[in-house]
């Protein structure tokens, strides 16, 4: 089986980078530093640098015979991976989350749940870069090699979850609409 991907926005190191790129901005306005001149002067670092800030805002998702992973977009590094051996099944779930305002934002998910039931990898449903066809066919891949769980869970504040410190609580199931 070829390996099926798709690019998935970073939004942490978009927010990163663009916290940096403000404070660049910031002291060029007031006098401190030239931009075009840094730009000049350190050519040589400006190519790695451009591969690091690609690599901070956008990675890739891919799905094989093997399992399914995370990686930088260039070099091709790994850094979360899930096997289908050590997936028990994969979960749609809601993350409900407040904003500084309090209002409510819901994220759809899915989480991949290993034997200890707790969450070995997660992807985003809602992604700019992914909401086309790769997307589809990763989660044709995925239905086919893994059990789906037959119930939509709902989490409020599951960043403990996320990151596979707790277990999943699957009495959190989705409540129909009234």
């Amino acid at each position: 089986m070829r390996d099926i991907s798709t690019l998935k926005l970073n939004i942490v190191g978009l927010g990163f980078i663009a916290i940096i790129l403000f404070g660049m901005f910031k002291l060029h306005n007031e006098g401190h530093i030239e931009i075009p001149e840094i730009i000049k002067g350190y050519y040589e670092f400006t190519i790695p640098l451009l591969f690091v800030v690609i690599n901070l805002i956008v990675y890739r998702v891919t799905v094989n015979s093997t399992g399914i992973y995370k990686s930088l977009l260039f070099p091709k590094i790994r850094f979360r991976s899930g096997t289908w051996s050590e997936i028990k099944h994969f979960i749609n779930v809601t993350e409900i989350s407040k904003d500084d305002k309090g209002k409510e934002k819901r994220h759809e998910t899915i989480w991949f749940i290993d034997f200890n039931d707790k969450v070995c990898f997660r992807i985003s449903k809602q992604n700019p870069l992914s909401e086309g066809e790769n997307m589809k066919k990763i989660l044709s891949v995925v239905k086919q090699r893994e059990v789906e769980y037959p119930e939509k869970l709902v989490y409020t504040s599951p960043f403990w979850y996320r990151v596979g410190l707790w277990k999943v609580d699957y009495s959190k199931k989705e409540k129909p609409e009234l």
